[in-house]
C-alpha cells in the first residue's frame, strides 16, 4: 500500500484505508475531553484515513483526517483517532 501525503503546512493524506469510513462521510465528534479543540457534536467530513492498525491493546484501528465545519480550524485537515468520531445522522 502506498499512501501519498498532501503537500502544505499540515501533513495529511486523502488515502482511503480499506474498512475505514469512506472519504466524504459526514462525522461528528464523540468522546471529547477537556482541552480538545472540538466538543461532542461538532460536525465535519472525512477526507482521508490510514489503517487498520493491528496493535494488541490499541482500540483504535483507524486514524482519520477530517475537515471540521466550524472553528477552531474550520477547513483545515486535522488528524483524529477513530474512537473520537462516528457517522453523523444529520439534524
Amino acid at each position: 500500500m502506498t499512501i501519498v501525503w498532501e503537500p502544505g503546512p499540515i501533513g495529511y493524506t486523502k488515502h482511503q484505508a480499506e474498512g475505514a469510513l469512506l472519504n466524504g462521510t459526514r462525522i461528528e465528534k464523540v468522546n471529547s475531553k477537556p482541552g480538545d479543540g472540538h466538543r461532542d457534536g461538532a460536525v465535519g467530513t472525512v477526507i482521508g484515513s490510514i489503517g487498520p492498525a493491528e496493535i494488541p491493546g490499541f482500540l483504535d484501528r483507524y486514524a482519520y483526517f477530517v475537515v471540521w465545519d466550524e472553528a477552531p480550524g474550520a477547513g483545515l485537515p486535522v488528524g483524529i483517532r477513530a474512537l473520537k468520531v462516528k457517522s453523523w445522522k444529520g439534524d
